[in-house]
This record gives structure tokens, sequence and C-alpha cells, in this order.
């Protein structure tokens, strides 16, 4: 029993001994401290916000002219398309034209969004395309054909042109119609 007791305190002793080393090895740690992290903002506005048209009494043959700003005040680069929203309810918007242009510069009669503008980009959508169906790109998710890009912080100026062809019916006569034109953005980073 002697043999026992004597072969367990030389295990505690060893045990003790090696614990005893363990704890007197040098050490070091360092902390790389307040890392940060943000996301980025899309952020696509338009101006005017309002109707772009209010017209009357149009006839076969007229042209009007407007135009929207597109400003991407976010912080990511970003993509935007246009699509149209009829009221449904008559059929002059399938009579109606539109040529969109990009523009980046007035004319002579300095009004950016009239026939004499300076053009970069001509018949992003048209030329004398269907209103009711306007689109710019795609607004399914990820890059399609047509799809706009602008930077961050950057912008671009759209000129609108709305034609009643001479050709026109009496059958428009009298009618009218509403379009809305709905603009969706999306990052274009890590989105194929």
């Amino acid at each position: 029993m002697k043999k026992v007791v004597i072969s367990a305190l030389m295990v505690g002793v060893i045990l003790a001994v090696a614990l005893i080393g363990a704890i007197a090895l040098f050490t070091d740690q360092e902390t790389n401290p307040s890392n940060s992290f943000s996301t980025g903002t899309v952020d696509l506005a338009i101006n005017p916000a309002t109707a772009m048209f209010t017209v009357s009494n149009m006839a076969p043959g007229d042209v009007r002219y407007s135009g929207i700003q597109m400003t991407n005040g976010g912080s990511l680069e970003l993509r935007y398309t246009m699509t149209t929203i009829a009221d449904g309810s008559s059929i002059l918007d399938e009579q109606l034209d539109l040529t969109i242009d990009v523009v980046t510069g007035a004319g002579l009669d300095t009004i950016w969004y009239t026939l004499d503008d300076v053009v970069s980009e001509a018949n992003v959508y048209g030329p004398d395309g269907v209103l009711s169906s306007a689109a710019i790109g795609d607004p399914t998710q990820g890059a399609d054909t047509g799809d706009r890009t602008l930077a961050a912080s950057g912008s671009e100026r759209l000129r609108f042109k709305v034609t009643l062809p001479l050709s026109t019916s009496n059958v428009y006569q009298g009618t009218t119609c509403t379009v809305s034109f709905v603009f969706d953005a999306e990052q274009t980073a890590n989105n194929p």
C-alpha cells in the first residue's frame, strides 16, 4: 500500500510541476479595435416629381416636349428602368407616339427639353414608339438590355417627345388618357 501512496504522490508532483511550468510561459495579446461596417444606398430621384405633361386640345400632327432629370442621390452606382402604366380606359394612349432622348444641354432657346437640344443619345425609346407600352430597359432584377446606369451622385436628363400622328382618325376625337411613368432602380454592384 505504501508503494501505491508513493506512486500517487509522485504522479501528483509531476502534474504540479507541469502545471507550474505551463503557467510560467511568456504570453502576449493584441486587439484590433473598433472595426466598423456600413451599407451603401440606392436613391433614384426625379425632377420634376409631378406630371411632366398636362396637354389639352391636341390635334393630329401636334408635338409636345417635356423632360425629366434623373439623379442618383445614393452612394452606390445604380441602374434604372422606366415603364408606363396607362389608365386602361382610353385608346388615345395607344395612338400617341413617344420618343425619349438623353440630352446634355439646351439649344438656342435655353430650355433643355425642346426640339433644339444637344442630344447625346437619341432614341433610348422610340423613335415614335407607342406611349401606352413605352419602356426603357427591363425592371427584372439584374442587368438587362436598355437599362440606364448612373454613378453615385450622377445625373442625366431625358427629353420626352409626344406626337399625335397626322394620320390620326376621328375615332380619337374628344378622347383623353392618363399615363404614369414608373422608374425602378437597383444596385449594380454584385448584381449581374
